[in-house]
């Protein structure tokens, strides 16, 4: 997991100019990102970068930003969480069953 002084606006908008553009949504006990609310597979699912935005000033304002993709039909996109406090459990739940594959070494937030 990644911790960045830019903001979540700011990396979402860094993952969206990577290929990250759909918006994965919390459907019950699983991730849905396709119209219609229709469920996808979690086995399908692979998280590639977990970011954790921390509030200066404002504890309410911890995040944590997954982007994920679908290996079946190659969609990737963004999944938002709270942290601390304000996560959202059932989230936490559908998360722990998805497989990281993330590599810390890559920081997609810093110019190279």
């Amino acid at each position: 997991m990644l911790s960045t002084e830019k903001t979540l606006s700011e990396v979402i908008e860094i993952l969206r100019q990577r290929g990250y553009t759909e918006d994965f949504n919390l459907l019950e006990e699983n991730i849905s990102y396709k119209k219609g609310g229709e469920k996808v597979d979690l086995n399908d699912i692979v998280i590639d970068k977990i970011y954790r935005f921390t509030g200066q000033n404002d504890l309410d304002d911890e995040a944590i930003l997954y982007a994920m993709r679908n290996r079946k039909d190659g969609a990737k996109g963004v999944f938002v969480n709270g942290y601390g406090t304000y996560t959202d459990s059932g989230a936490n739940a559908v998360i722990s069953k998805i497989n990281v594959e993330e590599n810390d070494n890559d920081d997609w937030t810093v110019e190279k």
